[in-house]
């Protein structure tokens, strides 16, 4: 039994629009669209205006453009291309044109143009420092730009995106994605935009290994207490008194990545401990708060008690001193950072450790002066 006409009819049109704009099907990149246009007059008209909107929360992320100079940054985010087997680079020129950098095929950006491929010597990759943004390749289609939407420059509404046939722009006005591929221009529909994973909770740092062979440190004496001592005698007498020892014990910790100078959390991490006897060795992991860095100070209260010889007619300074003592030693650690999703995010990060710490205590008499107004001793 044939089906009623305007049912036929109906199955027809939607098979022509679907090879034209080109349905999802399967592909080599997470299973995006299938069947690419070349020929930008099969571009449907915008069925509504998409005005300039502002900066999108991508853009204040810690991604950044970094100009090319021959060499590839280890930070640079990259896609793999199906159609090649090679990977690609995200790339922009000056004119904020989009597009892939394939080392393979020389150091230019290559970016679709008014039907055909264009490239650009002059450009910039897309750098992720550290690894500390969480990036996902999102399904989209139509010009759609999910949220966290990485742009190419602040309003343009072109974004990163990629296809089957390798990284391109998405546009949001012409509400499709444009790659060069092999001199020319091909859109599609469906496809994936790279975008920021939003909705971050905290971060947590741990895993902290300290890198003893790079340790620097530093010391300078320390005056900690002092007490007046006289002696109106004429003789040399001995002084018996108790000094009091009042000093801070202070851990911090830095990174290196400028993006955690701005993230608050928490760090698992064992303070740097500096022994009487010199040295250093790390303490008991202890849990401290992330505000863009950590510390930990510890009060440190000591009686020292000491027998001093004070000379004959003489006003002296009881001084206790010691070695304030500073260290500084790299360490690595993993970076998890939780987000609403679910879906925690790990990065390697590095920076250094800082303690700082009075060792060595010692009395001794200093700044003595002989007392002028007491009467002659007898001889």
């Amino acid at each position: 039994m044939e089906p009623p006409r305007g049912l036929a009819l109906l199955l027809l049109l939607s098979a022509v629009i679907s090879g034209v704009l080109g349905a999802p099907g399967p592909s080599g990149v997470s299973g995006i669209s299938g069947i690419p246009g070349r020929n930008r007059e099969e571009l449907p008209a915008r069925s509504h205006p998409a005005p300039r909107r502002p900066r999108s929360a991508a853009g204040r992320s810690w991604l950044r453009w970094a100009p090319f100079r021959g060499r590839i940054p280890a930070e640079a985010v990259s896609s793999p291309n199906p159609r090649t087997g090679r990977t690609e680079f995200v790339c922009s020129t000056r004119g904020c044109e989009l597009g892939a950098f394939d080392p393979a095929r020389g150091s230019f950006c290559s970016f679709a143009w008014a039907e055909q491929e264009l490239r650009g010597s002059d450009f910039h990759l897309l750098l992720n420092p550290g690894g500390f943004e969480a990036l996902d390749w999102v399904d989209t289609s139509f010009g759609s730009a999910p949220e966290g939407a990485v742009e190419a420059c602040p309003l343009t509404d072109l974004f990163v995106g990629r296809s089957p046939d390798g990284l391109g722009k998405a546009s949001k006005e012409q509400e499709a994605l444009f790659v060069a591929v092999d001199g020319e221009e091909v859109w599609y529909k469906w496809y994936q935009v790279l975008v920021v994973r939003q909705g971050a909770l905290g971060v947590a740092i741990d895993d902290v290994s300290y890198n003893g062979s790079a340790v620097m440190e530093s010391a300078e004496p320390a005056e900690l207490t002092a007490v007046l001592l006289r002696n109106d005698g004429c003789e040399a007498a001995d002084r018996s008194i108790t000094l009091e020892e009042l000093s801070e014990v202070e851990h911090g910790w830095s990174a290196e990545l400028p993006a955690l100078a701005a993230a608050r959390g928490v760090l698992r991490a064992a303070p740097v401990l500096l022994p009487e006897r010199g040295g250093w060795h790390p303490g008991n992991v202890t849990s401290v708060p992330w505000a863009g860095g950590a510390s930990l100070t510890e009060f440190v209260s000591r009686s020292h008690r000491v027998r001093l010889e004070v000379p004959a007619r003489s006003e002296c300074s009881a001084v206790l001193r010691g070695l304030r003592r500073e260290i500084r030693v790299p360490f690595s650690a993993r970076l998890t950072r939780e987000f609403r999703s679910g879906r925690p995010h790990r990065a390697a990060v590095a920076g250094w450790a800082r303690s700082s710490a009075v060792t060595g205590a010692r009395a001794g008499l200093e700044r003595c002066r002989p007392l002028a107004d007491l009467p002659p001793c007898p001889h």
